[in-house]
């Protein structure tokens, strides 16, 4: 059904086309001048409407190639209104003969041949609006000053010669400028609609055989002139079709194929970012699990050297293997963090209902020797909402966040523990400090791998928070901070609700 109305469509548009250009025959045999009138016109409209329709769309191009040629064609309007205005037996321009008309056509067909040479460049440079139309104003005023005023442009047709070598000389190097404007458009065919390049390359080929077709005529009325003009009518037309139609009809295609593009291309880009994560977490996890071993007998090897030879050694070597075995020990935490970084990616973890308060209660144990040698003071809710996550997981988040208050907090630190059900479907878990604060910039930063803080009073290696951010975001929440400079910090997390 769909190919049925696209072929009556298409079998309308080509009648409708035949009983006009059968129509503007038919004025040319009753008065050329009206022929030449109703056909200038006609291409006057489509180039305007060529840049009404390009000007108002502007916000929503991804390239500004259809702007800059509705901004040409505007030009090229003007010039052909100029034209025919100017034809032989208008009466505008008294005292010009058939010379003027034809060098207004000449200007005309230079303007737009380099225009449509020109465009593919703002695929993918920016169009500065006022600097192309002071451009182009500059030029069309330069060459028509040339002729008007200087009477320095050369005669393109002699009454009595025809025309002049000069003239078809321009059109043969008007025809090679649109050659090359073709050439430029299938270089750049991938950055438009199939259908859409083929108009305009039809388009510009039906401009070359006018421009052939008015190396010929030897009258102002001839065939040759009249051939130039149908061929001229066919070109407007078909980038009517090209611009304007698909332009309104189909924007998709048009206006938005290179967004089409820019978002297959964000898909491969991700697949290829996914990808090189994954290898990168294999890496991560074979290079941790490698270092183990060697790290594992450092730490034999240094602790049998202190057991077995420490009363034979000087103080001295004893400090030394001390700070050999607290290098390991701070070594293995890092490769035990990377490793639960790395299945944190890769693994998925069915959520089941938290008891969270157990789970803190065995955080506060495990971190038993940090809060009794900091003095910590931690305020705890005797009931806890639950939640939905993966119970080792969230214990050391709990972990991590308790363990940077302690650093963060004051003298001596005071931390609150919380929860909150939102509507929104999820639990809101803080820790609350009376640290310094943070500022915003340190905010920013604060869950980025290997970050540390200038204000850390205790040692770190800055992947604590990165590693509670994914494990929290893998489960379906997000975490975040609440700081102030001077007014203490409060680091969260969210988890889905159970019965959400």
């Amino acid at each position: 059904m769909a190919e049925r109305s696209s072929l009556l469509s298409k079998s309308t548009s080509l009648s409708a086309g035949v009983i006009v250009l059968l129509g503007l025959y038919l004025s040319s045999l009753y008065s050329y001048l009206l022929f030449h009138s109703l056909a200038e016109v006609f291409s006057i409209v489509v180039a305007s409407g060529i840049f009404m329709v390009a000007w108002n769309a502007r916000r929503f191009l991804d390239n500004d190639y259809l702007l800059f040629i509705g901004i040409a064609y505007l030009f090229v309007a003007s010039l052909d209104l100029l034209h025919t205005l100017a034809y032989q037996g208008m009466n505008v321009f008294p005292g010009y003969g058939a010379n003027l008309p034809t060098q207004l056509w000449i200007i005309s067909r230079y303007v737009e041949s380099f225009s449509l040479l020109i465009a593919p460049l703002f695929l993918h440079r920016k169009l500065k609006t006022h600097l192309a139309f002071l451009s182009y104003a500059l030029v069309v005023l330069l060459l028509l000053g040339s002729i008007f005023y200087w009477q320095i442009f050369p005669d393109c047709y002699l009454e009595g010669t025809g025309l002049t070598p000069f003239k078809k000389i321009s059109e043969y190097v008007i025809s090679l400028i649109l050659i090359a404007a073709v050439a430029v458009l299938l270089q750049h065919r991938k950055e438009f609609d199939r259908g859409v390049l083929g108009l305009l390359i039809s388009a510009i080929i039906c401009t070359i055989g006018a421009e052939l077709a008015f190396t010929q005529y030897g009258s102002v009325y001839g065939f040759s002139n009249l051939l130039g003009h149908f061929l001229k009518i066919i070109s407007f037309y078909l980038i009517y079709r090209a611009i304007i139609a698909t332009g309104l009809v189909k924007p998709y295609s048009l206006m938005f194929r290179n967004l089409k593009e820019s978002e297959a291309a964000l898909r491969q880009y991700t697949q290829e970012l996914q990808s090189r994560n994954e290898e990168l977490d294999a890496f991560a996890h074979t290079a941790a699990h490698d270092l183990r071993s060697p790290l594992a007998l450092i730490i034999g090897s240094a602790r049998l050297l202190d057991t077995d030879y420490a009363p034979k050694l000087d103080q001295i070597v004893n400090e030394r293997l001390q700070v050999i075995v607290e290098t390991a020990f701070k070594m293995s935490n890092i490769i035990d963090e990377l490793l639960l970084l790395a299945e944190v990616r890769k693994v998925k973890k069915q959520a089941v209902p938290l008891d969270m308060g157990t789970i803190v209660a065995e955080v506060r144990q495990r971190l038993s020797h940090l809060i009794e040698t900091h003095r910590v003071e931690i305020n705890a809710p005797d009931a806890w909402p639950v939640a939905l996550g993966y119970g080792p997981w969230i214990e050391q988040v709990w972990t991590n966040y308790i363990s940077n208050a302690i650093k963060y907090g004051g003298q001596p630190p005071l931390l609150e523990l919380g929860a909150s059900e939102g509507q929104d479907g999820m639990v809101r878990f803080w820790v609350r400090d009376n640290g310094p604060g943070l500022t915003p910039e340190d905010q920013t930063r604060l869950f980025t791998p290997f970050t540390r803080l200038d204000q850390v009073r205790a040692t770190g290696h800055g992947l604590g928070l990165s590693i509670a951010k994914r494990i929290v975001e893998k489960l379906d929440g997000e975490v975040g901070i609440e700081s102030q400079p001077g007014k203490g910090s409060l680091f969260f997390f969210t988890l889905p609700a159970e019965n959400h």
